[in-house]
């Protein structure tokens, strides 16, 4: 049994048998209440989720390596290792491409399981909701088994790092990190809200610590809470043997729901630019800007129109590609706001087709909440955005145009 002082006011949290002999957790942290103490109830809405059944999923995780740091894909155990050897330096770090998109009130919840290497001196092992700025983190550092929460609130960037001896709910001493495992987070940002830390354990979440930040300090507790999933392995100094780190299997949950909100911005030729066209010819693109990378970009919406002569029978087919290779000059978004570069005259070559259709007259297409952020830019882990492009493609030449509009969660 432990207590905890919230707004002045002591609760109970303690651990119990349920009707099933198992032991749960009772009061304000228990498995059944979401980051704000709201009763939970199986009503997710899947803002990510990752398994890696058939391969490494490129499209959806970038990775690099430092020294002689590695990946390996185990196809039977639909999972990856990341690997070093045994020299110091050695690091492998794989980060989802995409930032995830955080509603104030909303609970945001993070699970990711894994396999830990033997804890060992000198090695490092993290899985979490974390970049290089900001993030919460469960950490092998050495032997010693840790919860942190990264900001870059002063500038620079510090954490608050909180060993296994000293969590506060539950000090979990059975947990062994050589074993699968599924560590979760939830947190209520707002800027000062709560961040609690566990477990999943025979199907319910069992929390081992939680950061309290309301009432206690004077600034925010990170930066953001838009951030992206991630593992990493890397070698402090030298190790005593080789060792690997298996992700397995990934979500990002907002509870709650999840609704896009504000403005939707456009990119594009435009009814000022409607020329013929007969091949496929790029109407308009989006990226992110340089140092703005660590935003959400959600594409929301796409219009296009052709001259439709009725006599010509002529169609339109219209495709959104995902990272061709562009040529033509980017241009700040004309909304002030600095994050998204556009482009609307240039040319390009490949590209994934990530959506299409046919139109005789005029199109006009508003993502839902679930397609907008499987379309959302995505980015490297050296800050190079996604390039997603409109093209049109008549079936015989005739005047067209098209337009692609887009929301900034930011």
């Amino acid at each position: 049994m432990g207590q905890v002082i919230r707004g002045g006011e002591q609760f109970e949290t303690h651990i119990e048998a349920d009707h099933r002999g198992q032991l749960v957790q009772q009061g304000p942290d228990s498995g059944a209440l979401d980051a704000f103490g709201r009763q939970r109830f199986s009503q997710p809405f899947t803002l990510f989720d990752s398994m890696l059944r058939h391969s490494k999923r490129t499209d959806l995780w970038d990775e690099t390596t430092v020294g002689s740091g590695s990946t390996n894909f185990l196809t039977n155990e639909s999972s990856l290792e990341l690997k070093t050897t045994t020299a110091s330096g050695d690091t492998t770090l794989r980060r989802s491409r995409r930032y995830f998109p955080y509603q104030p009130g909303k609970s945001l919840m993070v699970m990711a399981s894994f396999v830990g290497n033997q804890p060992l001196a000198g090695l490092v092992q993290e899985v979490g909701y974390f970049d290089d700025n900001n993030g919460i983190i469960l950490r092998a550092s050495g032997t010693t088994v840790q919860f942190v929460v990264r900001s870059k609130t002063s500038g620079s960037v510090v954490e608050n790092v909180v060993n296994q001896s000293a969590w506060n709910i539950d000090t979990f001493a059975g947990l062994d990190f050589t074993k699968a495992n599924i560590f979760t987070t939830d947190l209520e940002w707002l800027g000062v809200g709560r961040v609690r830390c566990g477990f999943v354990v025979d199907g319910e979440i069992r929390y081992c610590h939680e950061f309290n930040h309301a009432n206690a300090i004077n600034s925010v507790y990170m930066t953001s809470a838009i951030l992206p999933v991630s593992y990493r392995i890397y070698n402090s100094s030298t190790i005593a043997s080789a060792a690997t780190l298996k992700q397995v299997c990934t979500s990002v949950v907002s509870e709650g729901g999840y609704q896009p909100v504000g403005p939707i911005y456009i990119a594009g030729r435009g009814a000022g630019t409607f020329s013929a066209i007969s091949s496929e010819t790029m109407v308009a693109a989006i990226r992110m800007a340089s140092g703005r990378t660590d935003n959400v970009i959600i594409p929301s919406q796409i219009d296009v129109s052709i001259g439709g002569n009725p006599s010509a029978n002529t169609v339109a087919e219209w495709r959104l590609r995902l990272n061709p290779t562009v040529s033509g000059t980017w241009l700040a978004a004309d909304n002030g706001r600095g994050n998204v570069q556009v482009m609307a005259s240039g040319t390009f070559s490949g590209g994934t087709v990530v959506g299409a259709g046919l139109t005789a007259a005029r199109s006009a297409i508003e993502f839902n909440p679930e397609s907008g952020l499987a379309l959302s830019l995505g980015q490297t882990v050296d800050g190079t955005s996604d390039i997603l492009i409109l093209t049109l493609q008549c079936s015989s030449s005739e005047n067209a145009t098209g337009l692609l509009g887009w929301r900034e969660l930011v």
